[in-house]
């Protein structure tokens, strides 16, 4: 049993994401967690130096982060200097597109390695399919803030209308916030991003695609994984309807341009030096 001195300790507020200004003229929003909930940090330009944005929680007044709100805007008075609050209780943005049975809380996922600023491989032992381990790694793609949402909600459509066709990566289920759906899990297959040697895998592949009748819309080396059982597609966000002879030539014209492209344009994160010259 804790002792009372711990019961009585504040929880401490963990930056889950941040979208910061360099140049400080816009203002810089922050997604904290605290104990089970997420709420949202607005800081209003001039507020902080640019330095004291990248890690700002121990220079904001005091916020009572176990009342009732959502979002928190904090400016500083032009003529006090002096810190300024503004509290909203305002339901946030989701994805209305909830077709899949599963949904897991986003604080229960554990991340074990970010692969850009909205997607990363995590673990969960709340809510694994009977056909993972027991420490699987599952990717994650969320709305990290309210601009990002339409993008989740046209992709979690897609997987709903490629569900079934052995396309792309088993959707395992939906990714709640407070409540609300902001993101999806997907299962991780193990591969490697095509190049140009896998042209005619590629090209099938996305035949199948035009079969159905939609265009990937991005069809850069990295959104298709060659693997064990054959090349898979990923990265719906730009998925469209209406694939017509004309728009299906184009998209294979820019296919075979994205599997010679080394820009590493669509490739999520890498650190220096890991391309060779």
């Amino acid at each position: 049993m804790a002792d009372n001195h711990t019961e009585n300790t504040p929880m401490q507020p963990i930056i889950l994401s941040m979208e910061v200004d360099d140049d400080n003229s816009v203002e810089s929003y922050y997604r904290v967690q605290i104990g089970n909930h997420v709420k949202y940090l607005v800081i209003s330009p001039a507020t902080f130096d640019t330095d004291t944005l990248s890690t700002p929680l121990q220079s904001l007044p005091s916020l009572p982060y176990d009342k009732e709100w959502t979002v928190v805007t904090i400016s500083r008075d032009q003529t006090t200097g002096q810190l300024k609050t503004s509290f909203l209780n305002r339901p946030l943005p989701g994805v209305k597109c909830q077709w899949h049975h599963t949904s897991i809380n986003c604080l229960e996922l554990k991340k074990t390695k970010q692969l850009t600023l909205a997607a990363l491989e995590a673990v969960s032992h709340s809510m694994l399919p009977p056909t993972l381990g027991s420490s699987s790694t599952m990717i994650a793609k969320i709305a990290r803030f309210d601009w990002e949402v339409p993008r989740i909600e046209h992709e979690t459509r897609a997987y709903q209308l490629l569900e079934g066709h052995g396309l792309s990566p088993p959707f395992l289920g939906h990714i709640h916030e407070n409540g609300r759906i902001m993101g999806f899990l997907l299962e991780k297959i193990e591969g490697r991003s095509a190049s140009i040697q896998d042209l005619s895998e590629c090209e099938a592949a996305l035949g199948k695609l035009h079969e159905l009748g939609f265009l990937h819309g991005d069809v850069n080396r990295y959104n298709f994984l060659v693997t064990d059982d054959g090349v898979k597609l990923i990265d719906f966000e730009r998925l469209q309807g209406g694939a017509d002879p004309e728009s299906i030539s184009k998209e294979l014209e820019k296919l075979r341009a994205g599997l010679v492209d080394e820009s590493r344009r669509g490739g999520g994160f890498y650190r220096v030096g890991d391309d060779s010259d």
